[in-house]
């Protein structure tokens, strides 16, 4: 059974969750990936064991923030990236796809908090059409000190909004359900909360802003606090950012949702392949006629421009992932970390694998408490961290290791197999949409391993990863 036909089953029985607005923007739908965890039997917002990590704000940067926030206020086109979108040897490369394809376009980009980061912009050639948004996050800051009651009150208005929602006392409701709505209940009047306030604080920052005609979110979470707000009523525009599944729960909505008739989900896509853009519009509620499928424009752009060929090939990399310290998985790195730490003494301890060496590619919201995890469990392997560049490594490896990446897509681009690794009941099937070779445990990956230095075997598994991948975009 699908993982999303659970939650489609929530969401039906509790339709009047995606009434619940601010300024038009379905608060529920930010909460759909912890009550995909919850009814599909996992724990939703248990968190991670390893302590938060705040990170730095640049002061430059905030300097940086507050000047070009009143200099770039006659833009006719708005785009809304994360810092922690990859960077290309201090490229964004999807942002400069969409300032070529939008009039008079600049790009906002939220705090970094990673030096790396913060490197990678004042590094970008672009960086005069940048403006990162630390300006925002000051007046966050200070307004949540001096209005914490009015915070509150917010909060409490959710959870009156909540309570017609779901019965105080009911024995049928399954346990799932119950779950589902423990999670909503603590976590929904914060999101709430936030995003009234978000909303109000960017109202004021893009005020002035008075000829937007686009604005373009990808990474950005644009499309809920800013997209909303601005003065003038833009065309709402999202760029794919990752692979695009059946049980995404970011774009797979129930039907009924179409009847609300919200912006939320009028604003037009930009997707990688047919097969994506068929998925929104027969799997969900997207208008084909709002729909455009233009490729991968980090990937086209980096391998025009920016690919280096080298027969090399000698890193096995494994892609990180943050499921433990998203709460939607337990003992994640005490899963993935004794098979890696097997195939370290694989490499060390056998002449066929003397020339490889294994690399641990952090995701862009790991920070250093995972650095610290892997480097004291893997003394002989290096740990690339989350500001590395993905597809230069990527270049680099013999084969791709991971749970469920989608980076799978982009390495077979980039000519390297993946190897899937067992974790949480994740199946490739549900993960990418076929089949994938996985290890469950040392047995499998000395196994599938020693298979690919067969350079036949290795050959065919890559042409049938390529051909996939590229039929599942």
């Amino acid at each position: 059974m699908s993982e999303t036909i659970p939650l489609i089953e929530f969401e039906t029985e509790y339709p009047k969750l995606y009434e619940i607005l601010v300024n038009g923007n379905p608060i529920y739908a930010a909460l759909r990936d912890g009550v995909n965890v919850a009814v599909n039997g996992g724990g939703a917002g248990e968190g991670s064991n390893m302590a938060s990590e705040s990170g730095k704000v640049s002061f430059r940067r905030i300097i940086d923030s507050f000047v070009k926030l009143n200099r770039f206020k006659k833009a006719k086109t708005l785009i809304f990236t994360s810092a922690v979108y990859r960077r290309d040897r201090g490229r964004n490369l999807a942002a400069e796809f969409l300032m070529d394809k939008y009039p008079d376009a600049v790009v906002f980009e939220w705090p970094a908090r990673n030096e790396g980061f913060d490197f990678a912009y004042f590094k970008d050639s672009l960086k005069n059409r940048y403006c990162p948004l630390e300006w925002y996050l000051i007046k966050y800051k200070l307004y949540m000190r001096l209005h914490r009651k009015e915070y509150d009150r917010y909060c409490d208005e959710c959870r009156v909004k909540l309570a017609d929602i779901f019965p105080e006392n009911s024995d049928d409701i399954p346990d799932n359900h119950r779950r589902a709505i423990e999670y909503i209940k603590a976590e929904m009047p914060n999101s709430y909360a936030v995003t009234i306030i978000s909303q109000n604080i960017f109202r004021k920052l893009f005020s002035k802003y008075g000829n937007i005609e686009y604005a373009v979110d990808f990474w950005g979470s644009a499309r809920e606090n800013i997209i909303p707000v601005l003065p003038v009523k833009p065309q709402s525009v999202e760029l794919q950012h990752g692979i695009i599944t059946r049980i995404h729960p970011g774009y797979i909505y129930p039907k009924f949702v179409k009847e609300l008739n919200l912006d939320f989900f009028k604003r037009t896509l930009l997707v990688y392949g047919n097969k994506t853009k068929e998925m929104l519009t027969e799997d969900s509620i997207f208008d084909p006629d709002r729909i455009e499928v233009i490729g991968n424009p980090r990937m086209q752009k980096y391998k025009t421009e920016l690919l280096q060929n080298t027969d090399k090939r000698n890193l096995i990399l494994f892609a990180s992932q943050t499921y433990e310290s998203d709460g939607t998985g337990k003992n994640y790195y005490d899963t993935v970390i004794p098979l890696l730490q097997h195939i370290e003494k694989k490499i060390i301890r056998e002449n066929s694998w003397h020339n490889y060496r294994l690399g641990i590619k952090l995701h862009p919201r790991e920070g250093t408490n995972a650095i610290r995890i892997y480097r004291n469990a893997l003394s002989h392997s290096e740990v690339f961290d989350n500001a590395s560049q993905l597809y230069d490594l990527l270049g680099e490896s013999f084969v791709q290791l991971t749970v469920s990446s989608t980076t799978l897509f982009e390495a077979a681009e980039l000519g390297t197999p993946t190897i899937m690794f067992e974790y949480n009941g994740i199946t490739a099937k549900t993960a990418y949409g076929f089949d994938v070779r996985s290890i469950r445990n040392n047995s499998d990956a000395d196994i599938l391993l020693d298979q690919l230095l067969d350079k036949e075997d290795y050959n065919k598994y890559l042409e049938y990863i390529i051909e996939k991948s590229r039929e599942h975009l």
